[in-house]
């Protein structure tokens, strides 16, 4: 009978579960794969060796962000002044005092169109490139048909040599009640392609990930420890022979314990060991703490971290789909807390001389109407025209791409459709976008159909 370190023996759930972890992502297969990225091609393709997302889930107010237009009726315009950036003529929010810091090495693209007006197959079109083929409701269940997003590509053709998995979704995915949302998961690439889910609530004082099978966080003898079971179930355990899994635990699993024990994990996971200040520069709030997580997991070798903005932050607990109270959410739940931690992140890139490396994206699945509605000082869905903000990672810094007309209601320069922001992604990625891949099932597909955008990419 087999006991882990003293404690109660194992049941047949326990050494599932332990033996699971060939098949949770966590496997050495899912941790060291060697496949070879694309031969560079010069120029900006390629130069991004990894990439962050920051996703303002339920779309930012074009208008009360990154493209002002003060001299727009007041139905329009809304309730803030607009403030000059750092390049000349170029304005933003009232809101945004840090993020116009930035504007020389950022390109705002402003004429980002589709023509899905609901959250979950906006998301979809924007992060796969592809337009969702089902119903709003179907939309909310993901399954293996679905076109991969850009992080799971990142995870199967070009994953980097880092320990851990490739691609991270920081902290949760964004579903809605009773439904998982589509393009949030590998899709048709199978599920050994899927993202490492962090999990938990950043903000805690003592936060540590709990979707990691293993916890990163406890001290490297417990770790060892653990491959001391790996042994133990090897060498004692008849019954578990016949799983299906037993050729793996030691072999996989025993080099995925040692890669997981890494003092550079175990950095990466412990923000309760981040000094106070530096947890402060991010904004003690869940976004903030959320990039914080995202940034330390780059330097951890996580490939492509999207963090996601959840609906659980601020009073309104709407995120940023503003049917109702606009401004007052705007000015005090969202706009700020996302300001403090976009000017942390990109201070720390540049400071530690990774921002030319990083690919940094501020996107979400939409913008706001420029109506407002006046019953409830409202602004509604809008997939017409919304603005999406570039940086590091080979991109042309210093520019606005693409004019909006007088309100920001439609692009009056040709509209750049989400095909194209994922084929820039993917060609800074050093990814050909007009690349073909398989499927689980060996059949196959073209990573995007649009272009990368020129401005951006030089």
């Amino acid at each position: 009978m087999i006991r882990l370190w003293g404690q109660s023996a194992l049941d047949r759930r326990e050494l599932l579960r332990i033996g699971g972890l060939a098949l949770g992502g966590l496997s050495l297969p899912a941790l060291t794969r060697a496949n070879p990225t694309p031969a560079r091609r010069g120029g900006s393709f390629g130069r991004a060796k990894s990439c962050i997302v920051l996703y303002l889930s339920g779309g930012p107010a074009q208008l009360d962000t990154f493209d002002p237009k003060p001299d727009a009726p007041d139905d329009i315009r809304g309730e803030f002044a607009t403030i000059q950036t750092r390049l000349p003529g170029v304005r933003f929010s009232e809101l945004l005092p840090l993020a116009a810091q930035w504007t020389h090495k950022t390109a705002v693209v402003r004429t980002l169109c589709h023509d899905h007006n609901d959250h979950g197959r906006g998301s979809y079109w924007m992060f796969t490139g592809y337009p969702y083929p089902g119903s709003v409701p179907d939309v909310n269940n993901m399954n293996r048909q679905d076109m991969p997003p850009v992080g799971a590509v990142v995870s199967k053709l070009a994953p980097g040599p880092g320990p851990l998995p490739a691609w991270a979704l920081v902290p949760h995915r964004m579903d809605v009640a009773g439904g998982r949302r589509a393009g949030q998961f590998a899709g048709s690439l199978g599920p050994r392609f899927d993202p490492l889910l962090t999990g938990g609530n950043p903000n805690d004082d003592g936060y540590k990930l709990e979707n990691l099978p293993l916890v990163a966080n406890e001290p490297p003898d417990v770790v060892r420890r653990r491959l001391s079971l790996v042994d133990q179930l090897n060498a004692e355990t008849a019954p578990l022979n016949s799983l299906a899994m037993s050729g793996t635990i030691r072999d996989g699993q025993a080099r995925a314990v040692e890669v997981l024990s890494s003092e550079a994990v175990r950095r990466a996971v412990d923000l309760s060991a981040v000094p106070t200040a530096e947890r402060e520069r991010y904004g003690r709030n869940l976004f903030g703490q959320s990039v914080l997580l995202g940034s330390r997991l780059l330097g951890a070798g996580v490939r492509l971290v999207q963090c996601n903005w959840q609906r659980t932050q601020g009073i309104n607990g709407f995120a940023w789909d503003t049917h109702w109270n606009n401004f007052t959410a705007h000015k005090d739940d969202l706009v700020p807390p996302f300001d403090r931690a976009f000017h942390a992140l990109m201070t720390d890139l540049e400071r530690t001389g990774r921002l030319d490396e990083t690919l940094v994206v501020v996107a979400a699945e939409f913008g706001r109407t420029p109506k407002i509605t006046r019953s409830n000082a409202g602004r509604e869905h809008h997939p017409d025209c919304f603005s999406v903000v570039f940086a590091g990672g080979g991109v042309r810094g210093g520019q606005v791409v693409g004019q909006s007309d007088r309100i920001a209601a439609r692009p009056s320069t040709p509209p750049i459709p989400p095909a194209d922001f994922t084929a820039t992604m993917y060609h800074l990625l050093g990814i050909d976008p007009g690349a073909e891949a398989h499927d689980q099932g060996g059949r196959p597909f073209v990573l995007s159909r649009g272009t990368p955008i020129r401005e951006l990419i030089g």
